[in-house]
């Protein structure tokens, strides 16, 4: 644990963000690794969980002070970056839509188990039947741009924040970016822009 603690807290030094709830975060982090024993909800790659998913998940705060904010996560898997973003700043409104039905038990434990009130949704984003109101959809690591125009007719968001490689880009007006290691976090306008 000491260790975790530590990485935590180079990962708040390297970001530039002030430090907010260790504790918790060394409490999500354990479990997913112990979840991860019996349900493939991390790749046996991202050993360094903290600079390689935390962290890049915390660049939200860089975009983002608000402390009343909506968000959508579309694809949360292990709950990234939804949980640490939720986390970071419990005032936030958190939905997080995720097919796979073991992840979705893993999140709904998870935020249980860390006192959060989240909103799990176990679908795929082309099968939500209303549209969902938001203030940022954020997504990470996935291939976002075939179900983009399904993305529009099912979630009104303000903004889209997408944790990808460099090279990934969306046909969409980006507003700004942020590289840490090997990520990239893109801020684009979602809602459509009137001249």
């Amino acid at each position: 644990m000491t260790d975790l603690r530590t990485r935590l807290e180079k990962a708040f030094k390297r970001l530039d963000i002030p430090e907010a709830n260790t504790n918790k975060f060394i409490e999500y982090l354990e479990t997913l690794v112990e979840w991860n024993k019996h349900i493939a909800l991390i790749s046996k790659r991202e050993e360094n969980i903290v600079n390689h998913l935390l962290a890049p998940s915390l660049l939200f705060f860089k975009f983002f002070r608000d402390d009343n904010l909506s968000i959508i996560d579309i694809g949360s898997g292990a709950g990234f970056p939804a949980i640490p973003i939720k986390i970071y700043k419990p005032s936030l409104t958190v939905t997080m839509i995720e097919p796979n039905s073991k992840k979705c038990g893993f999140l709904n434990y998870v935020c249980a188990k860390l006192g959060y009130k989240c909103n799990v949704i176990n679908k795929r984003v082309e099968e939500i039947e209303k549209q969902l109101p938001c203030n940022v959809i954020t997504a990470r690591a996935l291939k976002i741009q075939p179900i983009l125009e399904t993305i529009k007719e099912k979630i009104a968001g303000d903004y889209l924040l997408y944790i990808t490689s460099k090279d990934n880009h969306l046909p969409l007006k980006k507003k700004d970016e942020i590289i840490f290691k090997n990520h990239c976090a893109k801020l684009y306008f979602f809602k459509e822009q009137v001249d």
